[in-house]
């Protein structure tokens, strides 16, 4: 058997995808169940109440972006994580950060179908752009 076949590696690889379940029935420690998540992880799987900690624990950015290029609120505009998505908007999160590829979380929502979440920052991203302008520019009427 050539050493380039797939049948050359396929003991180790069964033995590596199996590993977790090989302590299947054995007693796992509470320490091992609490990992903590950091807050893209948290906030692209739906915890809710990690993101909660992390916004209420002020010290964090909110808008940083992981190795990826990501924000929290991209993960989840994208996944569809509604309750996330305000929570992390009602935190003062930028609406208008982009991934390296130029997407914003109002296109990565509305890429996946997830419409509440696109109206929602979309009505953030029109209030924030109102409160930004001037008021009173020559020739231009004040809507407010």
């Amino acid at each position: 058997m050539s050493e380039l076949s797939d049948e050359a590696s396929e003991p180790e690889l069964l033995n590596s995808s199996l590993s977790m379940w090989h302590r299947l029935g054995t007693q796992v420690s509470r320490e091992e169940l609490d990992v903590p998540l950091d807050l893209h992880t948290a906030a692209s799987i739906g915890q809710y109440e990690v993101v909660k900690e992390c916004v209420q624990w002020r010290e964090l950015d909110l808008n940083k972006k992981n190795g990826g290029g990501w924000t929290p609120l991209m993960y989840a505009s994208y996944i569809g994580h509604d309750t996330i998505v305000h929570l992390l908007l009602e935190a003062g999160v930028s609406v208008n950060v982009p991934t390296p590829e130029g997407q914003t979380p109002l296109m990565l929502a509305s890429s996946c179908g997830n419409e509440s979440i696109a109206y929602f920052l979309l009505q953030v991203s029109y209030e924030g752009a109102k409160a930004q302008q001037p008021k009173g520019l020559p020739g231009c009427p004040d809507r407010t």
